[in-house]
């Protein structure tokens, strides 16, 4: 399936940000199923690309002078073909799946949540098996809501509250992952849903199977593995290190966030 893609993000300030830098994880993982065709990144000022320590590209610029809004763009075609049963290719690049182990600040557990998500570690399951159960229940516990959270919440708070949304079900999802001990990552991205026409940035975990030494995309909002319909960006240990554009400013007041995102199957 190939797919046009583009995505517009637009801050607007209520006073003058004097200085402004942002790191922009817009640009999809490359892979024998999943093919940049074409892609531009257009930014406010000049950007330096780099691969960071997860293999993800980021682009990083910075904005000496005053200003009240900053836009940055990207788009292109993407060419992705479904995965096997949800696994993940094998990557040249990769750190050790331990890595993405220990829990953060955002996938942090509790007793309760050790004990929801138990089954996971019955070996006698089989591991697919036992990783979309896990999606089923943490879609039915954290219902989606949109609006409910906002991206400084944790995975114990989405749990507590019993709704969030995608990226809230990627935390929940990694928190009772990661209380078992298996190695799970936060996945930033796009879903293609071919009925609407206004998309969103879209968030899953890859989990680690080590019988297979493969990485499992699910997908806990659409209660399902990942397939045809997943565009891969970024991944990290949570939201922070995935998040398509995150920076640190100086100044600016309230600031507001206008983010746009179309999707267009085009062969």
């Amino acid at each position: 399936m190939k797919l046009r893609i583009q995505h517009h993000t637009t801050y607007r300030y209520t006073w003058p940000v004097l200085y402004s830098i942002q790191h922009v994880r817009l640009t999809p993982q490359q892979d024998i199923k999943q093919r940049i065709l074409d892609w531009k990144i257009r930014t406010p000022a000049k950007h330096h690309s780099a691969c960071d320590h997860h293999g993800n590209a980021v682009h990083t610029f910075s904005v000496n002078q005053q200003h009240r809004e900053l836009t940055v763009q990207s788009h292109g075609h993407v060419e992705i073909d479904s995965l096997d049963d949800g696994y993940t290719p094998h990557q040249s690049f990769s750190l050790h799946p331990l890595v993405y182990t220990p829990t953060t600040q955002l996938t942090q557990f509790n007793d309760e949540m050790r004990e929801f998500a138990s089954f996971v570690a019955d070996t006698h399951i089989p591991f697919a098996h036992r990783i979309l159960t896990l999606a089923h229940a943490v879609a039915d516990r954290v219902v989606y809501t949109k609006g409910s959270t906002t991206v400084a919440d944790s995975a114990m708070q989405a749990f507590e509250n019993g709704q969030g949304v995608c990226q809230d079900h990627s935390h929940v999802m990694l928190a009772c992952l990661r209380a078992h001990g298996i190695p799970a990552r936060y996945v930033s991205g796009y879903f293609f849903n071919p009925n609407v026409e206004q998309h969103d940035s879209h968030a899953w975990v890859e989990v680690f199977d080590e019988n297979r030494q493969q990485w499992l995309g699910v997908d806990a909002t659409h209660k399902s593995l990942v397939q045809g319909n997943h565009c891969r960006l970024a991944v990290a240990k949570d939201f922070t290190g995935a998040s398509p554009i995150r920076g640190i400013r100086t100044g600016g007041g309230q600031e507001t966030l206008d983010v746009q995102v179309t999707i267009e199957r085009v062969g």
